[in-house]
C-alpha cells in the first residue's frame, strides 16, 4: 500500500504584526508642520504655542501679514500664505504676537492658548 498522503499544510503563519503604530511622541518639543516649500515647526509650552517658519527670501515686518483669531491663523508672506486655517485649540488672539529673527529669515509666532491641554496639531485637519 502507498503511504497515505502525508496532509496538512505548514498552518498559515498568523500576520505576523508590523511594530506597533507610531503615535505622536508624549512631548518631544518642536513639531514638524510643513506643507509644501515653506517649511515650519510648532511646539506647545504650558499655554504658549511658538511657531517657527523658515522663510527662503528674508522678509521685513511689511512683507507679512498674520492675522490672530480665537480659532484661526493666517500667515502670509510676500503676498503669498503659508498658513491659514482653524486652530486645533483656543488662543487669546489680543494676546499673541509675532516677530522677525535671524535676520528676517525666520518668523516666530507666539501664540496664547486658552489652555495648558497639549493640542494634537497646530492646525485642526493638518495630520
Amino acid at each position: 500500500g502507498g503511504m497515505g498522503g502525508m496532509g496538512g499544510g505548514m498552518g498559515g503563519m498568523g500576520g505576523m504584526g508590523g511594530g506597533a503604530p507610531q503615535g505622536p511622541p508624549p512631548d518631544m518639543g518642536e513639531v514638524d508642520g510643513s506643507a509644501g516649500d515653506t517649511k515650519w515647526k510648532w511646539e506647545m509650552k504650558d499655554d504658549e504655542i511658538i511657531v517657527r517658519i523658515e522663510l527662503k527670501t528674508p522678509a521685513t515686518k511689511r512683507d507679512l501679514k498674520v492675522a490672530f483669531g480665537a480659532k484661526t491663523l493666517k500667515v502670509e508672506v510676500h503676498g503669498e500664505t503659508i498658513i491659514e486655517g482653524k486652530l486645533a485649540g483656543t488662543v487669546h488672539g489680543d494676546e499673541s504676537t509675532w516677530c522677525l529673527v535671524e535676520k528676517g529669515t525666520e518668523l516666530q509666532i507666539l501664540l496664547s492658548a486658552t489652555s495648558s491641554e497639549r493640542w494634537p496639531s497646530l492646525l485642526e485637519d493638518s495630520e
